[in-house]
């Protein structure tokens, strides 16, 4: 097991959403035990982008509310830590959905990225949830 801190939804805030009362810092035991093409993941960057304010929200919508008691989840940047997949090795660099937490196992690597060269690039690892994620991804579009 290891003590994995995360950031739990608590509620539906009515308005501006408040630390404490809507969503809270925990620490939680995070059970390891991986299964055939798993990976555990330490989060490194987490983004946080305005869409998120109507997940806040239980109403339909293109993306789903966010579940009250569960970690909140958003794109990430993240580095494999352990794995049981393949494709997808002890140092690879990756982005995907992660949730707002330290560590996150995730099943089967469902939704995972390698970053090519991440490691050599030049470039900062948070310009994957930035410029170079779905933020920018989406002005390019």
């Amino acid at each position: 097991m290891v003590q994995n801190k995360s950031v739990t939804f608590l509620k539906y805030p009515s308005e501006y959403p408040i630390p404490g009362e809507d969503f809270a810092l925990e620490t939680k035991e995070l059970q390891v035990d991986l299964k055939d093409n798993d990976v555990l993941l330490r989060n490194l960057f987490i983004s946080l982008d305005p869409y998120m304010r109507g997940r806040m929200k239980n109403v339909k919508s293109y993306t789903p509310s966010f579940q009250i008691g569960k970690t909140l989840d958003a794109s990430g940047v993240s580095e494999v830590i352990e794995s049981k997949n393949e494709s997808f090795p002890v140092g690879t660099v990756v982005t995907g959905v992660v949730g707002w937490e330290q560590y996150t196992v995730v099943s089967g690597a469902k939704g995972l990225r390698p970053i090519p060269n991440a490691r050599e690039s030049q470039l900062p690892l948070s310009y994957y949830i930035g410029v170079l994620g779905m933020p920018g991804m989406t002005a390019y579009s």
